[in-house]
This record gives C-alpha cells, structure tokens and sequence, in this order.
C-alpha cells in the first residue's frame, strides 16, 4: 500500500509541475495550440484541461 501512495503523491506532483510549465507557457505568450501539441493534446482540449487549476489546488 504503501506504493500507492507514493505513486499517486508524484502523480499529484507531476500534475502540479505541467500545470505550473504550461502557466508559464501562456504567460510567455505560447499559444494553446502548441502547448496542446506538446501534450499530445488537442488545442481545445489543453485549453480546457489547463484553464483550471491543478487538481487539489486552489485558484
């Protein structure tokens, strides 16, 4: 059990980083395509994803 937790924890923590690297992204002016690029994403769906905050943090 105890390697759940620690995995689901970096998990937390890599969700925490993209989101941070993409908040960065935009304020460079990057656009959302390419940020979606980068995530094997859609330009829709980056925006979406990466308009909220980070699961389990507050705005």
């Amino acid at each position: 059990m105890d390697r759940v937790v620690t995995a689901a924890r970096a998990a937390t923590a890599a969700e925490t980083a993209l989101h941070d690297a993409v908040d960065h992204a935009r304020q460079a002016g990057i656009p959302w395509a390419i940020i979606g690029a980068a995530v094997g994403v859609s330009r829709q769906a980056a925006q979406q994803k990466f308009s909220r905050p980070a699961p389990g943090r507050l705005l």
